[in-house]
C-alpha cells in the first residue's frame, strides 16, 4: 500500500512526464511546491518507488519515468478526466452543429477531430450495421450501360453503388426483383437479409443468372459496404511521433493493420463493452505485438435508435491520459446529441 506522499509523488511524476517526455527529477518536484518535502525525503520516496516497479530510472539522468506498472497504477487508481478548454468546446460543438447528410458524416467528422483536439490516432466505431433493419430497396437505371442499386437503413445511412446493366435484362425483370425484395426483406434486419442471401435468394433469382445478373451479388456486395464504413480511424501520421524504436517493417504492418477496417472491426470488437465503461489499455495488454509501444483509451456508446459502437484513441504509453479522456468523453456527449437529434428530423 502507497503512502499518500508516495501516490502523490508518483501521480506528479506522470503529469510532468506525459506533458513534456522529459524524466522528472527530486529537485522538480521540490521547485513545484506540490510535495511538501525536502529533495532528501523525495529521493528516498523515489526509491521506494522504483524498488516497486511503479517508476524507473533513466541512464545518465537523475530523473525518474514511469513504468507500465506506474501508468497501469494511475489508470485504475489517480486518473481524474481533465475539463476541456472552452476554445475546444466550441470547435467540438461547432463541428457537431454543422450540416451533416448522411450518419456515416458524424463519425468520420469525431475521429477527425478528435485526432486534431489530442494530437493521437482517433478510431469511431459507428452502430454495427448488423443491428440495423432495411427500411428500402430500389434498382434505378442511369443510362443504357449503367444503373444504381440503393439500398436504405434504418439508422438513416443511405447506401449505393453503381453496377453494370446485364444484355438482355429488360424492365420487367428490374421490377419484378424490386417488388419481390421490398415485399420480402424489406422491414428485416439486416441479419436476416444476409441469410436470405446466402440461403433463399440465389435459387429464386437462378433465372436470372443466365442474363449475367446476379442480384444477389449485387446486394452482398452493397451491404458489405455499409459493413466496411462503419470504422472510421484518423490521425495515423500523428503515430510517427512515437514510432522512434520500431523497426520499418513494423511501422508499414501497422499501417497495414489500419488501413484494413475489416481486421480493425474484429481486433476492436473485443473490447466493445455494453456496460459503457471506460477501458485503457496499455502496451502488450491490447494483445496484438503491433500495439505493445501503445496505449488505447475506449470509451462505448449506446444510443437506443441507432445501436452501440465506441470512441477511442491510440496514443504512446506516456499520453496525457487525463486531457485525452477529457476530450472522448465530451465527443461522446456531443455525438449522442447529434444521433438523437438525426432521429428526431
Amino acid at each position: 500500500m502507497l503512502t499518500q506522499r508516495q501516490l502523490l509523488i508518483l501521480y506528479k511524476i506522470i503529469e510532468h512526464f506525459t506533458e513534456d517526455g522529459q524524466p522528472v527529477s527530486s529537485k522538480t518536484l521540490v521547485d513545484e511546491g506540490f510535495v511538501a518535502a525536502s529533495s532528501a525525503t523525495i529521493r528516498n520516496e523515489m526509491s521506494v518507488l522504483e524498488e516497486l516497479d511503479y517508476i524507473q530510472k533513466v541512464h545518465s539522468s537523475s530523473g525518474r519515468v514511469p513504468s507500465v506498472k506506474g501508468y497501469r497504477f494511475y489508470v485504475d487508481h489517480l486518473l481524474r478526466p481533465k475539463n476541456v478548454r472552452e476554445n475546444e468546446k466550441m470547435r467540438i460543438r461547432d463541428t457537431m452543429d454543422s450540416h451533416i447528410f448522411q450518419m456515416s458524416d458524424v463519425f468520420y467528422q469525431s475521429a477527425q477531430l478528435l485526432s486534431e483536439l489530442t494530437n493521437y490516432t482517433a478510431i469511431v466505431l459507428g452502430p454495427q450495421s448488423n443491428l440495423n433493419t432495411l427500411t428500402g430497396f430500389k434498382i434505378v437505371p442511369l443510362n443504357s450501360k449503367q444503373m444504381m442499386l440503393v439500398l436504405q437503413l434504418d439508422n438513416y445511412e443511405v447506401q449505393n453503388m453503381l453496377f453494370k446493366i446485364p444484355y438482355g435484362l429488360k424492365p420487367e425483370h428490374v421490377k419484378q426483383v424490386t417488388d419481390f425484395i421490398n415485399k420480402n426483406l424489406v422491414g428485416e434486419s439486416l441479419t436476416t437479409v444476409y441469410y436470405a442471401l446466402r440461403n433463399d435468394l440465389p435459387k429464386m433469382f437462378e433465372k436470372y443468372l443466365a442474363m449475367n445478373w446476379n442480384v444477389t451479388e449485387m446486394l452482398e456486395k452493397t451491404l458489405r459496404r455499409s459493413n466496411q464504413e462503419q470504422m472510421f480511424v484518423s490521425g495515423k501520421m500523428n503515430l510517427l511521433d512515437f514510432m522512434e524504436d520500431m523497426e520499418l517493417r513494423q511501422v508499414k504492418d501497422l499501417y497495414n493493420l489500419l488501413d484494413n477496417e475489416g481486421t480493425l472491426i474484429t481486433l476492436f470488437n473485443s473490447l466493445y463493452d455494453e456496460e459503457e465503461t471506460i477501458d485503457i489499455r496499455i502496451g502488450n495488454e491490447l494483445e496484438h505485438r503491433l500495439f505493445e509501444p501503445f496505449s488505447l483509451i475506449t470509451v462505448p456508446y449506446s444510443d437506443d435508435h441507432f445501436g452501440g459502437g465506441f470512441i477511442a484513441v491510440l496514443g504512446p504509453t506516456n499520453m496525457t491520459y487525463d486531457s485525452t479522456l477529457g476530450a472522448i468523453q465530451l465527443l461522446r456527449e456531443e455525438l449522442l446529441d447529434k444521433l438523437e437529434d438525426f432521429y428526431l428530423d
